[in-house]
């Protein structure tokens, strides 16, 4: 049986695939490279924020609520007006503060601008969660169910897309990013106090220096 990703690239071939060319303004060959690893990452980034209870049951209440599935029945209608739906809130919400790093990483590795890589996942978002949300319905998911499908899917989707090591730089930033800028704010609290310690050792030279220096003129002038 297909996954559920590999089920949403079939929706993406043939003449759809020339439509979201068109739409987005880049060839298909390049449309074609770029929209498993659009997929990857958003099937990605969905799992790891499933893989926390709060996490999953948001998911869950959000596509029982607003994805169940009926985008799909006419994607060239959709894929029309993508930029009408609800692609940026989804990516908000997915990606957050995120999204220019994973549109980085992604235009890096498939050659295409950031523009268009954005415009791509805006599209491909509510497609992969139309198609979630299908999936919960006819196999009736609970919350648990749904974050360990998603953690398969994902893993399924990095495989199909062969952007395994960008993928990893990117999913990982997810999780990172803030942490990532701690050492820096440690270096830069640590710097000061190590220049004020420099500055008063150099003090200390500064005074038993003259203080010798005094001592030698007052013994000579015979006073010590």
């Amino acid at each position: 049986m297909a996954s559920i990703v590999e089920s949403v690239l079939g929706m993406l071939s043939g003449d759809t695939l020339g439509k979201i060319s068109q739409q987005v303004g880049i060839p298909e060959d390049k449309t074609k490279q770029a929209i498993p690893g659009v997929m990857a990452v958003l099937t990605g980034a969905l799992a790891k924020n499933a893989a926390k209870p709060e996490g999953a049951s948001e998911l869950a209440n959000a596509l029982a609520k607003d994805h169940d599935g009926s985008l799909l029945n006419n994607m060239s209608d959709y894929i029309s007006h993508y930029k009408e739906g609800d692609g940026e809130g989804i990516l908000k919400h997915v990606l957050g503060n995120n999204r220019s790093t994973v549109e980085k990483g992604l235009s890096q590795k498939t050659g295409l601008d950031m523009g268009s890589i954005g415009n791509l996942l805006t599209m491909a978002a509510p497609i992969l969660m139309g198609a979630l949300g299908k999936t919960q319905r006819t196999q009736g998911l609970d919350v648990g169910s749904l974050s360990n499908l998603l953690g398969q899917e994902s893993n399924q989707a990095q495989g199909i897309s062969g952007m395994g090591d960008i993928l990893g730089q990117i999913l990982g930033g997810l999780t990172q990013g803030q942490g990532a800028q701690q050492p820096q704010q440690t270096q830069q609290t640590s710097a000061p106090a190590t220049t004020k310690k420099r500055s008063g050792c150099a003090t200390v030279m500064i005074v038993l220096v003259i203080a010798v220096v005094v001592f030698f003129v007052l013994r000579s002038c015979g006073i010590l």
